[in-house]
Protein backbone atom coordinates (compact mmCIF):
# COMPACT_ATOMS: atom_id res chain seq x y z
CA UNK A 1 0.00 0.00 0.00
CA UNK A 2 1.32 3.81 -1.20
CA UNK A 3 -0.25 6.79 -0.77
CA UNK A 4 1.25 9.54 -2.09
CA UNK A 5 1.05 13.25 -1.03
CA UNK A 6 3.15 16.24 -2.43
CA UNK A 7 5.96 16.00 0.01
CA UNK A 8 5.66 12.69 1.67
CA UNK A 9 4.19 8.85 0.76
CA UNK A 10 2.49 6.62 3.58
CA UNK A 11 3.63 3.40 2.63
CA UNK A 12 3.81 -0.27 3.90
CA UNK A 13 6.63 -1.43 6.12
CA UNK A 14 9.36 -3.42 4.68
CA UNK A 15 11.80 -5.98 6.24
CA UNK A 16 14.52 -2.95 5.46
CA UNK A 17 12.48 -1.00 8.12
CA UNK A 18 13.43 -3.26 10.64
CA UNK A 19 16.35 -0.99 12.39
CA UNK A 20 14.11 2.08 12.38
CA UNK A 21 11.14 0.52 13.94
CA UNK A 22 13.10 -1.20 16.91
CA UNK A 23 14.70 2.77 17.22
CA UNK A 24 11.05 3.95 17.33
CA UNK A 25 9.29 1.50 19.28
CA UNK A 26 11.84 1.75 21.58
CA UNK A 27 12.69 4.94 22.67
CA UNK A 28 11.50 6.30 25.84
CA UNK A 29 10.26 9.17 24.12
CA UNK A 30 8.21 8.11 22.08
CA UNK A 31 6.30 5.22 24.32
CA UNK A 32 2.08 5.74 24.49
CA UNK A 33 1.87 8.45 26.53
CA UNK A 34 4.87 7.72 28.62
CA UNK A 35 3.38 4.16 29.47
CA UNK A 36 6.17 1.76 29.73
CA UNK A 37 6.50 -1.59 27.88
CA UNK A 38 9.21 -4.30 28.10
CA UNK A 39 11.67 -3.56 25.23
CA UNK A 40 10.63 -5.07 21.65
CA UNK A 41 13.13 -6.96 20.21
CA UNK A 42 14.07 -7.25 16.49
CA UNK A 43 12.82 -10.81 16.50
CA UNK A 44 9.57 -9.52 17.75
CA UNK A 45 9.37 -6.51 15.52
CA UNK A 46 10.44 -8.92 12.27
CA UNK A 47 7.44 -11.11 12.95
CA UNK A 48 5.16 -7.73 13.09
CA UNK A 49 6.86 -6.46 9.78
CA UNK A 50 5.89 -10.14 8.01
CA UNK A 51 2.43 -9.75 9.71
CA UNK A 52 2.15 -5.44 8.30
CA UNK A 53 0.80 -6.95 4.87
CA UNK A 54 -3.15 -8.84 7.02
CA UNK A 55 -5.95 -6.35 6.46
CA UNK A 56 -7.49 -4.38 9.15
CA UNK A 57 -10.29 -6.69 9.60
CA UNK A 58 -7.80 -9.30 10.60
CA UNK A 59 -5.68 -7.21 13.00
CA UNK A 60 -7.78 -4.17 13.85
CA UNK A 61 -4.88 -2.07 13.03
CA UNK A 62 -2.72 -0.29 9.87
CA UNK A 63 0.61 1.05 10.09
CA UNK A 64 1.98 2.87 7.87
CA UNK A 65 5.46 4.30 7.15
CA UNK A 66 5.70 8.02 6.91
CA UNK A 67 8.03 8.51 3.86
CA UNK A 68 9.67 11.87 3.16
CA UNK A 69 10.01 11.88 -0.70
CA UNK A 70 12.62 13.77 -1.13
CA UNK A 71 14.94 12.34 0.51
CA UNK A 72 13.67 8.84 0.36
CA UNK A 73 13.96 8.68 4.48
CA UNK A 74 11.32 7.25 7.04
CA UNK A 75 10.53 9.83 9.13
CA UNK A 76 7.69 8.93 11.12
CA UNK A 77 4.93 6.50 11.67
CA UNK A 78 1.11 6.50 11.09
CA UNK A 79 -1.66 4.27 12.91
CA UNK A 80 -5.20 3.53 12.64
CA UNK A 81 -6.14 1.51 15.34
CA UNK A 82 -9.02 0.11 17.56
CA UNK A 83 -10.37 -0.77 14.29
CA UNK A 84 -14.16 -0.83 14.41
CA UNK A 85 -15.72 -2.47 12.00
CA UNK A 86 -19.63 -2.41 13.39
CA UNK A 87 -19.57 1.38 14.09
CA UNK A 88 -17.18 2.20 11.42
CA UNK A 89 -14.33 3.91 13.40
CA UNK A 90 -10.70 4.01 14.33
CA UNK A 91 -8.54 5.64 16.39
CA UNK A 92 -5.81 7.71 14.61
CA UNK A 93 -1.95 8.15 15.95
CA UNK A 94 0.68 9.66 13.87
CA UNK A 95 4.68 10.49 15.34
CA UNK A 96 6.98 12.35 13.22
CA UNK A 97 10.01 10.86 14.90
CA UNK A 98 13.12 12.79 13.15
CA UNK A 99 13.45 15.94 14.78
CA UNK A 100 14.88 17.44 11.75
CA UNK A 101 11.36 17.24 10.55
CA UNK A 102 9.28 18.23 12.84
CA UNK A 103 7.26 21.60 12.82
CA UNK A 104 7.14 21.26 9.27
CA UNK A 105 3.50 19.93 8.00
CA UNK A 106 4.31 16.78 7.59
CA UNK A 107 2.32 15.10 10.61
CA UNK A 108 -0.92 17.21 8.81
CA UNK A 109 -0.11 16.03 5.41
CA UNK A 110 0.21 12.39 6.74
CA UNK A 111 -3.06 12.79 8.96
CA UNK A 112 -4.75 13.99 6.02
CA UNK A 113 -4.24 11.42 3.55
CA UNK A 114 -4.92 8.33 6.07
CA UNK A 115 -8.04 10.05 6.92
CA UNK A 116 -8.91 10.63 3.31
CA UNK A 117 -8.03 6.80 3.15
CA UNK A 118 -10.33 6.11 6.52
CA UNK A 119 -13.21 7.12 4.74
CA UNK A 120 -12.96 6.81 1.20
CA UNK A 121 -11.45 2.90 1.05
CA UNK A 122 -12.33 1.95 4.27
CA UNK A 123 -15.92 3.49 4.33
CA UNK A 124 -15.30 4.79 7.95
CA UNK A 125 -17.96 7.07 9.74
CA UNK A 126 -15.65 8.68 11.88
CA UNK A 127 -11.76 9.08 13.09
CA UNK A 128 -11.01 9.90 16.58
CA UNK A 129 -7.81 10.69 18.49
CA UNK A 130 -7.11 10.74 21.96
CA UNK A 131 -4.63 13.13 23.22
CA UNK A 132 -2.93 14.20 26.56
CA UNK A 133 -4.17 17.35 27.92
CA UNK A 134 -0.74 18.59 27.86
CA UNK A 135 0.15 18.31 24.44
CA UNK A 136 0.05 21.06 23.13
CA UNK A 137 1.40 19.74 19.71
CA UNK A 138 -0.78 17.17 19.06
CA UNK A 139 -3.99 19.37 19.86
CA UNK A 140 -2.79 21.41 17.32
CA UNK A 141 -2.63 19.24 14.63
CA UNK A 142 -6.13 17.77 15.55
CA UNK A 143 -7.51 21.64 15.65
CA UNK A 144 -5.66 22.23 12.70
CA UNK A 145 -7.16 19.33 11.09
CA UNK A 146 -11.07 20.40 11.78
CA UNK A 147 -11.48 17.43 14.27
CA UNK A 148 -14.11 18.40 16.50
CA UNK A 149 -12.98 18.38 20.75
CA UNK A 150 -15.31 16.56 22.22
CA UNK A 151 -14.61 16.16 25.65
CA UNK A 152 -12.37 15.00 28.50
CA UNK A 153 -11.50 11.97 29.80
CA UNK A 154 -10.46 12.45 33.49
CA UNK A 155 -7.69 10.70 34.79
CA UNK A 156 -7.67 7.92 31.95
CA UNK A 157 -4.25 7.35 31.33
CA UNK A 158 -1.31 6.98 34.57
CA UNK A 159 1.45 8.57 33.96
CA UNK A 160 3.51 7.05 36.85
CA UNK A 161 2.87 5.03 40.24
CA UNK A 162 0.40 7.91 41.98
CA UNK A 163 -0.46 10.55 39.01
CA UNK A 164 -2.89 10.04 35.96
CA UNK A 165 -3.21 12.17 32.63
CA UNK A 166 -6.39 13.95 31.46
CA UNK A 167 -7.09 12.82 27.99
CA UNK A 168 -8.70 15.04 24.94
CA UNK A 169 -11.32 13.30 22.80
CA UNK A 170 -10.94 14.66 19.30
CA UNK A 171 -13.37 13.39 16.28
CA UNK A 172 -13.67 13.46 12.87
CA UNK A 173 -16.88 12.59 10.52
CA UNK A 174 -17.35 11.21 7.11
CA UNK A 175 -18.30 14.40 5.17
CA UNK A 176 -21.68 13.81 3.80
Amino acid sequence: MNIIGKHIALRALEPEDLDYLYHTENHPNFSLFGEPHPPYSKWLLKDYIAQAHKSIYEVQQIRLVIEHRKDHKAIGLIDLFDFDPRNKRAALGVLISDDDYRRKGFARQAAKLMIKHAFSELGLHQVYALVASDNDASRGLFDSLNFESSGVIKQWWRKDADAYQDMLLFQIFKPE
